[in-house]
C-alpha cells in the first residue's frame, strides 16, 4: 500500500484514543491529513514517513517479547501501563507529520536526500545540534515525558564517530555496515532504543572480573556467520516500543574483547526479551481512573533487556572487540545524552511550572508576590538548564563528519539538571498544598452520594470547576512524586551517569593551565 493510501485509511479510521485521553478536534485532524496526502503529492515531504498509527501497528505486529510483574503481555501496546510510552513515541511519529511541527521534527537524510524524522539522523551542523534541544524540549511540552528516542540517536552519532576512526586505523568496514543500517532506518522509519548500561554486578570490579561474566553482555560466541551475545542490558528507556536495539559496550580493558561489542539487534530477535519495569502509581493506570493517574495519554518506561544467547550476523556488528575504542565511545555517548536533558527535562518542566501557576490561579493567588517569586524561580532554573544546552550546541565542533555539542558544557548541562527538576518539582509541591496529596478519588467524585460532597469541598473561587482543580492537583501529583516522577527527578539524578560521571568528564575536558596562567600573571608572579 502506498503511503498515500495509507494516510487515505487513517482518515477513514480516526485517530486511535487511548482511555481517558481527550478526543483530538476532529477538523484539525482531517485538515492535517489532507495537508500530508497534498505536500507527499507535490513531492515536497519524503513518503517513508511513517505515520503514528502505522507505528504503533508496527510495534503491535513485530512479536517483541515483553514481560510485566509475571505476565507475558500480548504485544507492548495494548496494556494500561504500556501504552502510554507508545503513544510518547508515537507523538514523535505525530509531530513530524503535523504541519505546525513538521519542519523542527524532520530533516533530510543524508544518505537519502529524503526527509526523515530527526530522531534518525547524523548531526551535521551547528544548527542540527541547536534544533535538537528546541524539538526535545517541544516533544517534552507535549508529553511531559519526552520523546524516548534520544538514547538511540546518541547512540547512531557516537557509533559514526568511532566506526570511521576504527576503519581508518585498522582497515575494518565498520562504518560501512552502520551507513548500510542507517539508510534502512531512514527507509523504513524505524524507532531505534540505545542500549548501553550493563547490570554491572560489583562496582569495584571490571566485566571480566564480575563473579558472573554475564552481568556485562558480552560474546559467548564467534561463529563464521557471526556471534551470540548473552547478558543485559538496564534501565533502558522504551526498550519494547522500539524496532532495533543499538547495543554499546561500557569500558574494557585489554583481554576484555568479548565485552567489547557494539551492534544493531532487532527487538523481537530469538532470545531476547524485556522485564518491564514497575514504577510508583502504576496500578493507578490499570485501575481505569483517568484523573487519579494524573496523566492518562503520555508516559515513559523503563526496562531490562535480556540476551539469552541472541545471534548477530557480521553486518549488525560495528565493533567487535576493539578494546581500546570503548572508553571514547562511552565519552561520547554520555556526553551526547547528557546535553539532551537540557531540552527534554525543561519541557517537562515547562508542563510543571504551567500546572503550579494554573493551581494558584485555581486559588485565587496567583498574583501575590510571594506566588510569583517561586514561579519566576522556577522559571529561571528551567531556562538556566536550557541556556547550558543551548551555549553547548552553539559552541560545538565537527569530529569526523560528525557535529557534536561541546563536552565540557554538555556536561555542566547535565550537571544542573542532577539538582534543579528537584528544587522546581519543591516550589511545585509548595505552590500546590496538602490537597495534592490528600485529594479524593476519582470514584468518589462520580459516585451518586458523594460526588456532591466531593464537588463541594473541593469547590475554590467562583467559576472553577472542582474537577479542574482535581485533574490539576493530580498532574502537580504525578510529576513530584507519581510516576512522573521517575523520569522527572530520579532519571534527572542518574540518566546518562550519576553525576561524579559529569564530575570526571568535566576534570578531562577543561584545562586548568590557562586559569592557573592568569592568575598568577594577575598576582605579579613571572615565574
Amino acid at each position: 500500500m502506498g503511503v498515500i493510501d495509507e494516510h487515505l485509511v487513517e482518515l477513514l479510521k480516526g485517530p486511535r484514543q487511548p482511555v481517558g485521553a481527550g478526543r483530538r478536534n476532529e477538523a484539525e485532524h482531517v485538515c492535517a491529513i489532507l495537508a500530508r496526502i497534498r505536500e507527499a503529492r507535490r513531492g515536497r515531504i519524503a513518503l517513508m514517513l511513517m505515520t503514528p498509527h502505522a507505528y504503533l501497528d508496527s510495534i503491535r505486529q513485530r512479536g517483541i517479547t515483553v514481560w510485566f510483574r509475571g505476565e507475558k503481555l500480548a504485544n507492548p501496546v495494548d496494556h494500561p501501563v504500556t501504552f502510554p510510552a507508545a503513544n510518547c513515541v508515537a507523538e514523535t511519529y505525530r509531530m513530524a507529520l503535523d504541519p505546525g511541527t513538521q519542519g523542527l521534527m524532520t530533516a533530510p537524510s543524508h544518505l537519502t536526500g529524503e526527509r526523515i524524522n530527526v530522531s534518525n539522523i547524523l548531526w551535521r551542523s551547528r544548527d542540527d545540534l541547536l534544533r535538537r534541544i528546541e524539538w526535545e524540549r517541544a516533544v517534552a511540552r507535549r508529553t511531559a515525558r519526552g520523546a524516548l528516542r534520544s538514547p538511540g540517536l546518541d547512540a547512531l552519532n557516537a557509533l559514526a564517530i568511532i566506526t570511521k576512526r576504527i576503519d581508518r586505523e585498522r582497515g575494518t568496514d565498520y562504518r560501512t555496515r552502520l551507513d548500510h543500517f542507517l539508510r534502512e532506518t531512514h527507509e523504513h522509519d524505524w524507532a531505534l532504543s540505545g542500549a548501553m548500561t550493563d547490570p554491572r554486578g560489583d562496582r569495584t570490579k571490571s566485566p571480566s572480573q564480575q563473579i558472573d561474566p554475564d552481568l556485562y553482555l558480552r560474546v559467548v560466541e564467534r561463529r563464521r556467520d557471526g556471534v551470540v551475545l548473552r547478558g543485559a542490558k538496564a534501565h533502558q528507556t522504551s526498550a519494547p516500543h522500539a524496532h532495533w536495539h543499538l547495543v554499546l559496550p561500557m569500558g574494557c580493558r585489554s583481554g576484555e574483547e568479548d565485552w567489547a561489542i557494539a551492534a544493531a539487534v532487532p527487538s523481537n530477535a530469538p532470545g531476547l526479551y524485556h522485564i518491564y519495569s514497575r514504577q510508583p502509581g502504576d496500578d493507578r493506570r490499570v485501575e481505569g481512573s483517568e484523573i487519579d493517574v494524573g496523566l492518562a495519554a503520555f508516559g515513559g518506561c523503563e526496562s531490562l533487556l535480556v540476551f539469552d544467547d541472541v545471534f548477530v550476523p557480521p553486518e549488525r556488528i560495528f565493533l567487535n572487540g576493539e578494546t581500546t575504542a570503548t572508553r571514547d565511545l562511552v565519552h561520547y555517548f554520555g556526553s551526547f545524552h547528557r546535553h539532551c536533558y537540557g531540552g527534554c527535562k525543561v519541557g517537562i518542566a515547562d508542563v510543571l511550572i504551567g500546572a503550579a501557576a494554573s493551581i494558584a490561579d485555581m486559588h485565587g493567588v496567583l498574583e501575590r508576590p510571594i506566588i510569583q517569586d517561586k514561579l519566576t524561580e522556577m522559571v529561571h532554573l528551567a531556562e538556566t538548564m536550557y541556556a547550558c544546552a543551548v551555549a553547548a550546541s552553539a559552541r560545538g565542533e565537527p569530529v569526523e563528519d560528525v557535529w557534536i555539542p561541546n563536552l565540557a558544557l554538555a556536561n555542566v548541562t547535565k550537571l544542573n539538571v542532577t539538582r534543579f527538576p528537584f528544587e522546581i518539582a519543591r516550589l511545585a509541591a509548595d505552590l500546590a498544598g496538602g490537597a495534592m496529596t490528600t485529594l479524593p478519588s476519582e470514584r468518589d467524585l462520580r459516585h451518586p452520594e458523594l460526588g456532591k460532597v466531593v464537588r463541594k469541598f473541593m469547590s475554590t473561587r467562583s467559576g472553577i470547576d472542582p474537577e479542574d482543580r482535581m485533574r490539576i492537583l493530580r498532574l502537580l501529583e504525578y510529576l513530584t512524586h507519581g510516576m512522573g516522577s521517575t523520569y522527572f527527578l530520579h532519571e534527572s539524578l542518574h540518566g546518562a551517569g550519576a553525576p561524579e560521571a559529569m564530575r570526571i568528564m568535566l576534570r578531562k575536558e577543561i584545562d586548568l593551565a590557562p586559569h592557573i596562567a592568569a592568575a598568577r600573571a594577575l598576582a605579579g608572579i613571572e615565574r
